[in-house]
């Protein structure tokens, strides 16, 4: 249970595609800076890895943050955006195990779970692809400041693999909305994208009634136009 996001991505991603998403990622690494959000490597140390071949990073561990130990499997609110101080970020309870929040923020440490897009995925035992030939990933953010930057690459996969790379998430339109802008401002493309979202029945063996769930899918991609 998290605030997660989830992709679904080829084996492979061809190499003038995948420099084209790192090109643009790297981009970002200033501007991002900007808004408060640092990255570092998998551990939370470091720097992040930006390669021709790997985008990995998390949030810094020791980011130098207020502990705020209120802050316990946080999870935004429909209106919840933007990057804020602990202290003002919770909203209310979350079904008895968590806490809703207003805004992303830390609980003294900024790091997470890594965020990781390879050029070509390590398949573990028995892992295949699905009915489109494509394999799952996710990532659980804990709504940390580095959310953003997860938001932001995942915008920068879609825009550049199209419908070869189709992304759910937990999050709604307001926690896209500083990836989308944080794109569009310096990227020229952001705008494009939306989230819809779906009611979904999930049939599951010895019950009688399905089970809904709500399902987030990132869309709105035109033809790419590289620049």
């Amino acid at each position: 249970m998290g605030y997660t996001h989830y992709w679904e991505r080829p084996q492979e991603i061809p190499q003038d595609l995948f420099s084209r998403i790192r090109a643009d990622f790297e981009r970002l690494i200033l501007p991002l800076s900007d808004m408060g959000v640092d990255l570092a490597d998998w551990d939370g140390t470091g720097a992040p890895t930006i390669t021709d071949d790997l985008i990995r990073f998390n949030g810094v561990t020791d980011c130098g943050h207020p502990e705020n130990e209120d802050l316990v499997i946080p999870y935004p609110t429909q209106e919840a955006q933007g990057v804020g101080a602990s202290s003002t970020a919770v909203a209310g309870d979350f079904y008895g195990c968590g806490v809703t929040v207003r805004h992303r923020s830390c609980n003294g440490h900024c790091s997470y779970e890594t965020f990781t897009l390879a050029r070509k995925k390590d398949l573990g035992s028995g892992e295949g692809p699905d009915e489109n030939g494509l394999y799952g990933e996710s990532v659980k953010t804990g709504f940390r400041p580095y959310d953003v930057a997860v938001t932001a690459a995942l915008l920068i996969a879609k825009r550049h693999l199209c419908d070869r790379f189709v992304v759910q998430t937990n999050g709604a339109e307001a926690q896209w909305s500083d990836g989308k802008r944080l794109c569009q401002k310096v990227l020229g493309y952001g705008d494009w994208f939306g989230i819809v979202e779906e009611e979904v029945e999930e049939h599951v063996p010895g019950q009688n009634e399905p089970r809904r769930f709500l399902l987030r899918i990132l869309i709105g991609v035109p033809e790419p136009r590289f620049i």
